[in-house]
């Protein structure tokens, strides 16, 4: 990534919700965007992803089975391992630990998500699990629609996010 970035939004969580939405972000005037997410935590005490779903120009999520993603993880316990799935309805982007209080951070590249293709995406994200411990998730994956995409949702079916910051760039070529 040699390119200039230039911030499109930034958003900072004020009211707890299981869904924030990001409208507007992904246009023609770039091919490739990152995403930060600093901080962002719960007060629930149920463990659970942080899920990263596309919506187009209208702000219908994409929720069908097009997404195909894999994950490798690693942590201080120790304990690693992967996973891949083929037909999914989202991509992974983080995750919180079970007890009130803990966070994730990830960044993550967008590719192409305005174009009449395929999108693609990388992630990196690691989660506070505790003072001695602490997982790294490496991911990657591709939306199978080649609609323009103008925004995302992170989503956690599960709990509410109740503060966090998410910057989303355009990478200028």
């Amino acid at each position: 990534m040699s390119g200039k970035l230039e911030l499109i939004n930034k958003t900072t969580i004020s009211t707890s919700s299981n869904n924030i939405h990001i409208a507007d972000v992904f246009s023609s005037k770039f091919n490739t965007y990152k995403i930060v997410v600093s901080n962002l935590t719960s007060v629930d005490s149920s463990a659970s992803q942080v899920d990263l779903r596309f919506h187009d120009g209208s702000s219908t999520i994409t929720t069908n089975y097009n997404y195909a993603r894999f994950r490798m993880f690693g942590s201080a316990a120790p304990n690693v391992g992967s996973s891949d799935n083929s037909n999914v309805v989202q991509f992974f982007f983080g995750e919180i630990d079970g007890d009130s209080g803990r966070n994730t951070s990830s960044v993550g590249y967008i590719y192409n998500p305005f174009q009449s293709g395929y999108t693609f995406a990388t992630s990196e994200a690691i989660s506070s699990s505790g003072s001695d411990n602490a997982k790294v998730f490496f991911t990657g994956g591709v939306l199978r629609n080649t609609g323009s995409m103008t925004g995302y949702v992170l989503r956690n079916p599960n709990r509410n996010y109740d503060e966090g910051t998410i910057l989303t760039y355009g990478i200028a070529d």
